[in-house]
């Protein structure tokens, strides 16, 4: 019998392909400051990073209530212009076999709460996750494994008794520094460079993952 008690997802890039749909709200956002937000630079300097790291990174001297502040105006602009999101192939009927056999389930992310219940909604799964960890219940965010272990402490967990599910070096970082194994989702970057990461297991979606599986090789 499997140890695995519960799993706990990153959001964006995990359950649902949202980092075109951010990279190109920054882009509107950054624009009139004479940045240009390509692959290249998304995947430098924002992808799996907090946004008030983000913007302080890119306006040096910004406080940190000027970069909350920022980071509201985007994420409430990203809420609007995306009220309808896709779920990874494979997610729903992963999530439905995971609450089958007495799974619970977390979400871990460096996103603002508001987002965190606005993605849920959009992919109509916010019943199945019991505990919600963003970015506000947290004194640091991923890469730090803070938000891993707080969900690890609601649950009463130890490592061993969950998996991760993550798409970022960022937030496989996060993971793995909280004990976890972690399943990387191929969906900005390859399953060789997130096995190179660190990730246990990897995959372009969930229709390429096995839970009974899973939950053998770390029973």
């Amino acid at each position: 019998m499997s140890s695995i008690r519960a799993l706990l997802f990153d959001m964006d890039g995990t359950l649902t392909a949202t980092d075109p749909l951010h990279a190109d709200v920054f882009a509107r956002v950054l624009a009139p400051h004479g940045f240009t937000v390509d692959h290249a630079f998304y995947a430098e300097r924002i992808a799996g990073r907090t946004n008030r790291l983000i913007f302080q990174s890119l306006f040096p001297g910004l406080s940190d209530v000027e970069a909350d502040s920022m980071s509201a105006a985007k994420e409430a602009a990203f809420r609007a212009a995306h009220p309808a999101l896709d779920p990874l192939p494979g997610l729903l009927d992963f999530i439905a076999a995971a609450r089958a056999v007495g799974l619970r389930l977390a979400l871990v992310t460096n996103a603002p709460r508001a987002n965190a219940d606005h993605v849920l909604a959009a992919l109509g799964i916010t019943e199945h996750f019991t505990e919600i960890v963003t970015v506000d219940a947290v004194a640091r965010g991923k890469p730090h494994p803070d938000p891993y272990q707080e969900a690890l402490r609601r649950f009463g967990l130890t490592p061993l008794q969950a998996i991760a599910f993550e798409d970022s070096p960022t937030g496989l970082q996060a993971a793995l520094a909280a004990g976890l194994a972690t399943v990387g989702l191929a969906t900005s970057l390859s399953p060789e460079t997130l096995k190179s990461y660190g990730a246990r297991w990897a995959a372009p979606d969930y229709l390429s993952l096995s839970l009974p599986a899973l939950l053998a090789e770390v029973a």
